[in-house]
């Protein structure tokens, strides 16, 4: 089975590139699916090809990722029309005054979801960073030619996309949902391997206190009976945490893309914990 990656956006550890390793990990059947910290929806549109969920729920806090989401679920080719203009005008001065113009929120509605498409697209390595007064402040990339949009990755997504469930909210609000065998893939914006470390897809800081809440949210959905797949950063006190609990412990190894030093990217070691096994 040929399964495409109709990826709209370029987000920050998107799973695209962990998807076949990844996917080793995954129940023989899903019939609900739930993937509360969205991001590039990868593992989404993997899961939807591979397993079509009778049910799939995907959320996220990110209010522009979400209604970007549903703009390209709903209304595809008016988003594309959209797109074709930010494609068209594309420099780095129309990108700052697009930038400045997104922050003051002038732009908004389905103009607003190309334009977010289009800052993903064309910033500084891709990083969707916000800083605490909620403000998007990354730089323009300087790249040579870049893909805005692909019309055949729109529509196909929108395809996909057809009749799941896209709800902006705390991931936490999932727990109301899940049923028993449900499968829940996490995602969550990670521990920080460093004080450096890139966090920022929102104003609010992953921090211990987040740990100990999506800890606590992955064992009451345990209870539940729901399978969970957390992806998290390599750090010993969060595999200690879940193996305690009789978690498995596993190990993809993905490409680290981001780094002041360019010494410090190449290949990590990152966890993939799940609360079942495979038989």
């Amino acid at each position: 089975m040929s399964i495409e990656m109709p990826i709209f956006i370029k987000w920050l550890g998107g799973k695209r590139r962990l998807i076949n390793q990844i996917s080793l990990y995954l129940p023989d059947d899903i019939d609900r699916y739930f993937e509360p910290f969205l991001g590039s929806g990868a593992m989404f549109f993997y899961i939807k090809q591979k397993y079509d969920p009778k049910y799939s729920m995907l959320s996220d806090i990110n209010k522009d990722l979400i209604k970007t989401f549903i703009f390209v679920r709903d209304r595809p080719k008016e988003l594309i029309k959209n797109l074709e203009y930010f494609d068209k005008n594309n420099s780095e001065n129309f990108y700052y005054n697009v930038r400045t113009r997104y922050n003051q929120g002038i732009i908004t509605g389905i103009r607003r979801a190309a334009a977010f498409i289009y800052l993903t697209k064309t910033c500084f390595n891709g990083v969707y960073r916000i800083n605490k007064k909620g403000e998007f402040n990354v730089p323009y990339g300087y790249y040579k030619d870049p893909e805005i949009y692909n019309k055949e990755e729109i529509m196909f997504a929108s395809q996909l996309l057809n009749g799941v469930d896209i709800r902006r909210q705390d991931y936490t609000k999932v727990l109301q949902h899940v049923k028993k065998d449900d499968l829940i893939y996490l995602d969550p914006c990670y521990d920080p391997l460093k004080k450096t470390s890139f966090v920022h897809y929102t104003r609010e800081r992953f921090s211990i206190h987040d740990r100990t809440k999506l800890y606590e949210f992955i064992i009451r959905a345990t209870r539940k009976g729901g399978r969970i797949i957390l992806s998290n950063n390599n750090i010993k006190d969060i595999e200690e945490m879940y193996s305690k609990k009789g978690f498995n412990i596993n190990y993809v190894e993905a490409s680290r893309c981001v780094s002041v030093n360019p010494k410090g990217r190449g290949r990590i070691k990152e966890l993939l914990i799940t609360n079942y096994s495979l038989t």
